[in-house]
């Protein structure tokens, strides 16, 4: 998910003094939005695993699972992606592609001696989430220029304009009634290339107990801990060379414009999820669960890279000369809490084969900023207009052939986006395979490819209205996830 606007990282960062950046609504929705899950057999089901949870990745799905374990567990899992990134920008496309390898899960499960029933306890780590992406854009706007978002042409001039970008690169000057003189209004090729990278890691300990015939309860809790880094470069050039014969500020002449910034978090927070099992040995099982607000805390850094302050490119008397101006850096701290989330979910075994489905709900409308300055407070309200309730869908089957020890898996995930308006094409879907080979026994091995397609855009630059300018970014996204677990049970 980008993590905002295409240019409102640099025109934030370098339009406020350093401590001081602007976070929106979609910061807060990328903490709170999870992965598509944990475990290989898991994924190969379509992620329908509430109501089958039946090894170590229930402390994830499920808890109340972990009964269902009736000798102790090794678990360790792998996961390899790929994202591909179609981006259109006025009628250029062009393509960006990202590959990630991870440590998916680790873990331990041991059932506990009892007189009657099960209780069973699990220790662990898994990776909820990973932020790796990237967006790459080029295009021809003959309308605007992020320019103008610093300084209007024929707008008042603020009482301070010494952190001013535009007048810093000689870009825009005063004149005497104290008005911008601003002429780069658009006419230019403009490019950007965004990278995420960094993820939310699980560390987990949960256990469940029978208290009843057939009925399992069972609970985690988890420490999350993770971060996340988001660079980005933008540029506008004169390549038509419209801007040759209109001087600007010390009367120069334009050529490019070049913005680079970064944001850096590090991440921790906490949540518990409660969960419920009744099984009908052999036939059916039922899954309830309920997840707790997760509480984030979050502690940021923002700036220009050292290396790639903002510089523009500008002529003069027949020199080129390049000019260059670092806004500093800043931080921030504040919190994040996520909605809680209800799941609800069930398989049913018909001999060889098992059918599961699940369905997940969240009202993305509880999400919020705590302990923050009023600015970003502010963003609460907007949380409220902007986002609404999903019910996330997962269906899978799996058939098991005894004589040679494999079990066969399918399914499909439909997560729709939480942001009010959006087109049924921004939801996600994802299509599921898996295969698990039984080796000895005694130790499974689990293989599964989640292909997940879906569109989404990034708006343009905001105005010195806050108004967001046209046009969007469009993006088609195609994501490969590679997932493999070993499970050794002793």
């Amino acid at each position: 998910m980008k993590r905002f606007m295409i240019m409102a990282a640099a025109l934030l960062m370098t339009a406020a003094p350093a401590g001081v950046f602007a976070q929106i609504p979609k910061d807060a929705l990328r903490l709170g939005t999870p992965g598509i899950g944990v475990g290989a057999r898991a994924i190969g089901m379509g992620g329908a695993y509430t109501g089958v949870a039946s090894d170590f990745s229930a402390l994830y799905w499920n808890p109340a699972g972990l009964a269902q374990a009736l000798h102790g567990e090794f678990s360790v899992g792998l996961n390899y992606s790929n994202i591909g990134n179609t981006s259109t920008y006025f009628g250029t496309d062009e393509r960006y592609s990202v590959n990630a390898t991870n440590l998916n899960s680790l873990g331990l499960v041991y059932p506990l001696p009892v007189r009657q029933g099960s209780a069973v306890i699990a220790f662990g780590f898994d990776r909820q989430s990973s932020f790796q992406d990237g967006l790459s854009f080029n295009g021809f706007n003959p309308n605007s220029s992020v320019i103008q978002t610093y300084a209007r042409h024929g707008d008042f001039e603020p009482v301070d304009i010494t952190g001013n970008l535009a007048y810093q690169l000689y870009l825009a000057d005063t004149t005497k009634g104290g008005r911008w003189n601003s002429p780069i209004t658009g006419r230019l090729t403009q490019l950007g290339k965004i990278l995420e990278s960094g993820g939310l890691n699980n560390w987990s300990v949960g256990g469940a107990i029978d208290v009843g015939k057939n009925l399992s309860l069972g609970i985690t809790l988890t420490y999350l801990s993770g971060a996340y880094r988001y660079d980005h470069t933008y540029s506008e050039k004169d390549l038509n060379g419209y801007y040759r014969n209109i001087p600007l500020a010390t009367y120069q002449t334009f050529y490019s414009l070049t913005l680079n910034d970064y944001v850096a978090d590090d991440i921790a927070g906490w949540n518990a999820k409660f969960g419920l099992m009744y099984r009908i040995p052999d036939l059916f099982r039922l899954g309830l669960t309920v997840k707790t607000p997760t509480a984030f805390n979050i502690h940021e850094t923002f700036g220009t890279p050292e290396s790639s302050p903002a510089s523009a490119l500008l002529g003069s008397g027949g020199a080129i000369a390049t000019t260059t101006f670092d806004p500093g850096e800043g931080s921030n701290q504040y919190d994040i809490n996520t909605p809680w989330v209800f799941g609800a979910g069930a398989s049913l075994i018909l001999r060889d084969l098992v059918l599961s489905a699940d369905v997940e709900y969240t009202d993305w409308t509880q999400l919020e900023f705590a302990r923050a300055s009023t600015d970003i407070l502010s963003n609460n309200e907007q949380i409220k207009q902007m986002f609404v309730g999903t019910t996330t869908l997962r269906g899978g089957a799996e058939y098991d052939i005894h004589q040679i020890g494999v079990r066969l898996r399918g399914g499909y995930m439909y997560i729709p986006s939480p942001i009010r308006g959006d087109p049924t094409s921004f939801d996600q879907k994802y299509v599921t395979a898996g295969l698990g080979i039984l080796l000895g026994g005694s130790t499974m091995v689990d293989l599964a490819y989640a292909h997940g397609m879906w569109n989404t855009s990034v708006d343009g630059y905001t105005d010195p209205n806050g108004v967001i300018v046209p046009p969007q970014v469009s993006e088609k996204l195609l994501t490969n996830n590679f997932f493999l677990t070993l499970t050794h049970r002793f």
